[in-house]
């Protein structure tokens, strides 16, 4: 990945705290850390949780899933498809075993089943930063803009209909991965948070988040939805936005995990709930830190990491960490077939949809003509949700992922 001092550190302990002083003294970047101390190899599958960064088929966490014939879950679409899942979209990946990558490829491995969700629908209110929004508020929720999400197509403006995906990154916060302006009015709105006290059953209420939103349902709350849990609920539309909402009638998802047996596992997300006693959460995981604990900060909640792991009995035993740096964006690949037009300085690939990119001061692959219909990989860092900068071009012997 761009940007990133990458370190290994192997062994005891005491390995892992004198990185952990040198990575300090360096400064910027991501940090990297491995210990392997105690933590077994199974795991015939592999289950992954994060934000998408690259399409053929799609890359999550460093790994390139092959989903030709995965199952698309989705609370947000009655029949998804493949062809929905788009960069910057947070999701989860059972899949087969994963080979490691070779000459600079990323790793791979073949899905069998993907889950997406979006974590709010609603009206942007209160836009900060004007032209380059840095945060705003929808549905009563602070989402927070950093270099890793999506770039827009053009600032934000209080009033429009958006869609948020996103990692939370505390009680009633969220930071955004991709934003998508809606430019018909949704058929619902959603609202997104950990349930806060008090639940009232005798009124089917409940609250939800910063605030808080309060949400009622016209029969008994749904099974799972408990004080401390985290839910996904759509709601009727409503205009001007109130803090007050009405559930539609099967419109909650409660967070569940989409594997629960041995898996090799890795995570992208924002720790919360650590408490001390090495443990906390990512994304509704729980993740067992002990054997990486000396590379994070003091008090580590809020802190965007990646890790890898022993995922079991859904929890996930942490055996490597890197520290991601939100400040700096992260790098997206892209594989496909280039189609026209063709200029001395862009050319269009077609995925499931067309990214326009500019590789006028990328690295091509020497030999290689761009030409319609040639096969591609390109990395480099997205100008907006359709378009890249380039920073190297290679063919591809063929378009398959």
């Amino acid at each position: 990945m761009l940007h990133r001092h990458l370190t290994q550190a192997r062994g005891g302990l005491l390995a892992a705290m004198l990185l952990a002083l040198l990575l300090q003294a360096c400064g910027g970047g991501t940090q990297t850390a491995s210990n392997n101390s105690g933590v077994g190899s199974g795991g015939t599958g592999s289950y992954t949780n994060g934000a998408i960064s690259g399409l053929g088929s799609i890359i999550v966490n460093g790994v390139r899933y092959d989903v030709d014939t995965a199952s698309v879950l989705s609370e947000d679409k009655a029949s998804p498809l493949a062809a929905d899942l788009q960069i910057g979209m947070v999701v989860e990946v059972d899949g087969g075993a994963v080979t490691p990558g070779t000459g600079g490829a990323k790793d791979t491995a073949r899905a069998t089943r993907v889950r997406y969700a979006s974590e709010l629908v609603g009206v942007v209110v209160n836009p900060v930063g004007g032209a380059s929004t840095t945060e705003f508020t929808v549905m009563g929720q602070r989402v927070v803009i950093n270099a890793r999400t999506v770039p827009l197509e053009a600032p934000l403006q209080a009033g429009d209909e958006v869609v948020v995906h996103g990692l939370p990154i505390a009680v009633g916060q969220f930071a955004a991965t991709r934003i998508e302006v809606l430019s018909s009015q949704p058929d619902a709105y959603k609202i997104s948070g950990v349930v806060v006290a008090p639940v009232d059953r005798a009124t089917s209420t409940i609250r939800i988040g910063a605030g808080p939103q309060v949400v009622t349902f016209s029969g008994p709350l749904p099974s799972g939805v408990v004080e401390g849990g985290y839910v996904r609920v759509r709601v009727i539309r409503a205009t001007p936005p109130t803090s007050s909402w009405t559930a539609l009638s099967g419109g909650v998802g409660v967070r569940t995990q989409l594997v629960s047996e041995e898996r090799r596992g890795r995570l992208e997300g924002v720790i919360q709930g650590f408490d001390g006693s090495l443990s906390g959460t990512i994304n509704g995981t729980t993740v067992n830190f002990a054997a990486v604990r000396s590379m994070l900060r003091a008090s580590p909640n809020g802190q965007r990491v990646e890790v890898e792991g022993l995922y079991r009995s859904g929890v996930l035993v942490a055996s490597r960490v890197e520290v991601d740096d939100d400040s700096r964006p992260g790098e997206n690949e892209l594989h496909g077939r280039i189609v026209l037009p063709i200029s001395a300085t862009t050319f269009v690939l077609r995925h499931d949809r067309d990214y326009t990119v500019d590789y006028s001061s990328a690295v091509v692959e020497p030999g290689l003509v761009l030409g319609n219909t040639v096969c591609v990989e390109v990395k480099g860092t997205l100008l907006n949700a359709s378009s890249l900068q380039a920073t190297d071009v290679k063919r591809e012997s063929d378009c398959r992922p």
